[in-house]
């Protein structure tokens, strides 16, 4: 889900054509996933798994969940990666433990199978309530900006024009850059450390 077109992509960098589509969606798709990893929704991280049968999946969270029966959800992380997708809540086996429906044509793994890192379990209506929302999207446009340019510059550093180096814009302060922009939404549980 990319909360940032190509073509806005394009206009901000002023680039037009020169780059594939493919290689501005793969930016788009990096920064739309970080963002997002920080945001308030409704989903969990899935830490082991185990299919019953080739329409069922037990899976473990590694919270409480708010998950209920019936509930459309998407899978996505896990491995392997057939189990991906779209799925339906079946049974709630207790607060951190779920099955879900989903027809995944793999022979049912019999013993529970560790996720690292951690596929995730979110509810399919809540996936897009950030995409109108102006600040995320400004913060994904500009850490759009920021991937690009590190994967377009030599050595993925940039540099002036007096050949000195930038400070490297993929470390640890891309995401603070735009922290303030994001304030209201930020999920307080990813704010540890």
């Amino acid at each position: 889900m990319a909360l940032v077109t190509v073509a806005e992509l394009k206009a901000v960098l002023g680039i037009g054509d020169l780059y594939a589509d493919e290689v501005l969606e793969q930016v788009i798709d990096t920064a739309s996933n970080v963002i997002l990893a920080l945001l308030q929704r409704y989903g969990y991280a899935v830490d082991r798994l185990y299919a019953d049968t080739a329409d069922t999946i037990h899976m473990r969270t590694t919270e409480p969940h708010d998950l209920y029966v019936g509930q459309n959800v998407t899978l996505s992380g896990l491995f392997p990666s057939q189990y991906n997708g779209t799925a339906v809540v079946a049974v709630l086996v207790n607060a951190t433990e779920v099955e879900v429906t989903k027809a995944h044509g793999q022979t049912p793994l019999t013993v529970d199978h560790p996720l690292i890192p951690a596929g995730r379990i979110a509810d399919t209506a809540q996936l897009a309530v950030y995409d109108t929302i102006p600040e995320v999207r400004e913060a994904a446009l500009a850490i759009s900006v920021d991937v690009f340019q590190s994967r377009v510059a030599p050595g993925g550093q940039m540099e002036a024009v007096d050949f000195t180096p930038g400070p490297y814009r993929l470390g640890r302060s891309l995401v603070s850059r735009v922290q303030g922009v994001l304030a209201k939404y930020v999920e307080t549980g990813t704010m540890v450390g």
